[in-house]
């Protein structure tokens, strides 16, 4: 469908006031009236409520404003692929992950996308958990794998998997020694008010899964006292490997943690803690074919890792 002059109506909408778009744009307000009542007599539908100020998008007006959004990614999207391929420039991937999700998820899904794809580079964007909805929300990433965005007002999310959240402890524990509780058979922790008092590896407190955590601890009575709190969950499983106390992790990393002989594993609740870990990107974005062979290796690997939506964050 070929839209004469979008960047009108997308200003009108930005600026929710034509008199403020025209002024914008440099065009007088009754031609871009005009504009905008021609535009919706040829759709046959009505854009824009005129009953509010400031000016609110109809239904007919949100899909229409969603249509010209993603068409210009894609316009944009044609011209710079157009162009590396005249500069025999290799298509770029743009993946954004955890330092941790990406060192226990990428050795084992990487060289299957490279044997299928060796002209793809891919390029990692590497940051805090809390980070990674604004870089697939600006487009910096293609996608991002994390866990389901609070807010999707510029996002959209695949589910890959509910992920059961582990407590981790030294075998020697006092708490825990004598149990046999490997990680491919976790054992139901029991009462968390016997952590109340031990040193407990965090993250940091807003981020998704230490609010999930501490969720349970409010349903359950528990006042942890003794909160060491890191931003990097290898971290966190190295110490307990020291025997200096004890962490959560979701289960699908921890198969790559040099220290699996020193570990006890325990799942946490009745039914066990889940986490929902989704595919994320920019609302109304387009994916690759490469893309979404990227995604359809993750959600095959994950698979394993999937618990269902037993007790999950909503």
């Amino acid at each position: 469908m070929f839209v004469k002059n979008p960047e009108y109506f997308l200003a009108i909408v930005k600026e929710r006031s034509i008199s403020k778009a025209a002024d914008r744009l440099y065009l007088s307000q009754p031609y871009l009236s005009q504009y905008l009542a021609k535009l919706e007599a040829n759709l046959g539908v009505t854009l824009l409520d005129r009953s509010h100020t400031p000016l609110r998008l109809t239904a007919a007006g949100e899909l229409f404003h969603a249509y010209l959004e993603r068409q210009g990614y894609l316009d944009r999207q044609l011209e710079s692929d157009l162009q590396q391929l005249q500069e025999k420039k290799r298509q770029q991937l743009h993946i954004g992950v955890s330092t941790w999700r990406g060192s226990t998820l990428l050795p084992d899904i990487l060289p299957r996308f490279a044997a299928k794809y060796p002209d793809v580079q891919v390029v990692l964007h590497e940051a805090p958990v809390p980070q990674l909805g604004n870089l697939a929300a600006s487009s910096v990433t293609d996608f991002c794998l994390m866990h389901t965005p609070g807010n999707l007002t510029d996002l959209s999310y695949e589910l890959v998997m509910h992920e059961r959240i582990l407590l981790i402890s030294h075998k020697d524990h006092p708490l825990v020694r004598g149990l046999d509780s490997p990680c491919s058979a976790p054992l139901p922790f029991g009462d968390l008010r016997q952590l109340e008092h031990e040193r407990l590896m965090m993250l940091p407190e807003d981020w998704r899964l230490s609010r999930l955590l501490y969720n349970t601890f409010n349903v359950q009575n528990v006042e942890p006292v003794n909160i060491l709190t890191t931003t990097n969950n290898t971290t966190a499983i190295n110490l307990v490997a020291e025997n200096m106390g004890f962490t959560f992790l979701p289960e699908s990393g921890i198969h790559r943690t040099p220290y699996m002989d020193r570990l006890s594993f325990f799942t946490v609740g009745d039914p066990p803690l889940t986490c929902p870990m989704a595919v994320v990107y920019k609302k109304n974005s387009f994916l690759s074919p490469a893309t979404r062979a990227f995604i359809a290796l993750i959600k095959d690997f994950y698979r394993q890792f999937d618990r269902g939506s037993a007790l999950s964050d909503p």
